[in-house]
Parts: C-alpha cells; sequence; structure tokens
C-alpha cells in the first residue's frame, strides 16, 4: 500500500513542496504513532531524478508494508491527528491519499466510513486477480474522491 499527503489527483504524479513536505512529516508521524508504527514497514518514495540531477529530492509516497495487528482505523486516527497537529491554514491540503493495486482512495476528514473504505480497498486488492480485468467485485472507482 502506498500513501501519502496532498491533492488526490496529483496530475504528473508528482506532489508540490507542501505535500512533499506534509508526505514527510506525516511518514515522521506514523513511526512514532504506536497504533501503527509498530505494525507496518515504512519507506520512503522518492521522486526520480531530474535533468542533470544525481538522485531525487522530493518525497512523493510512503510505502506501507503492513503486519499482524494493522488497523485501518488506526491509520485513519493518524492521519487525523496530524492533520489536527498542522496550523488551520495548512488542513485543507493534508488528505490522506491511499493506493493499492492501481485504486485510489482519498480521505479529507477521516471517520468509520473511511475506515472502512480503506479495509475494504485492502481487501479487495487482495482479491484482484480473481478478475479477468484485475479489478475485485465491488472494488471503488480509481478516481473516486471524499
Amino acid at each position: 500500500m502506498r500513501i501519502r499527503i496532498g491533492d488526490g489527483d496529483p496530475g504528473d504524479g508528482r506532489p508540490g513542496g507542501d505535500a512533499t513536505d506534509l508526505t514527510g512529516r506525516f511518514a515522521d508521524w506514523l513511526v512514532k504513532d504506536r497504533s501503527v508504527g509498530r505494525h507496518v514497514t515504512l519507506t520512503r518514495e522518492r521522486a526520480g531524478t531530474a535533468d542533470g540531477g544525481m538522485s531525487g529530492q522530493a518525497l512523493e509516497w510512503i510505502g506501507l508494508a503492513l503486519g499482524s495487528g494493522f488497523s485501518a482505523a488506526a491509520l485513519v486516527y493518524a492521519h487525523l491527528n496530524f492533520r489536527a497537529s498542522l496550523p488551520p491554514r495548512r488542513r485543507p491540503a493534508a488528505r490522506l491519499v491511499v493506493e493499492h493495486n492501481g485504486v485510489r482512495v482519498v480521505i479529507e476528514d477521516g471517520g468509520p466510513a473511511d475506515a472502512a473504505r480503506i479495509a475494504r480497498l485492502l481487501g479487495a486488492g487482495d482479491a484482484a486477480g480473481d478478475s479477468p480485468d484485475g479489478a475485485a467485485a465491488g472494488e471503488e472507482d480509481p478516481s473516486a474522491r471524499t
């Protein structure tokens, strides 16, 4: 599963400077959150190199490998706490974008329904191989937004 903080429709797949900063800060937040951090393995996915550059600088996505005991509700709750810690002017940009097996879900406010959407996304992704087009029954539209 990949997650990031920022706009739900990145266009070229590269979040802007504010989203990059928020994604990095959220990665740090997740590591420290005991309800999430101890149940996931976190990787930071950087942007590709620019022409003439030596390495990608911008943090695009956080990769989460989920272990036993992971709760989608814990992820939503961590996002809510992270968002509440931001200055009010930055909160609207702090959407949680979750991507799994090519399906993207955008969480803005967070709540039980959003936790259920993430849980369905993760469950549907495991069954994606059962369908000829790679989409599991009941899977959300990749363009679905909250």
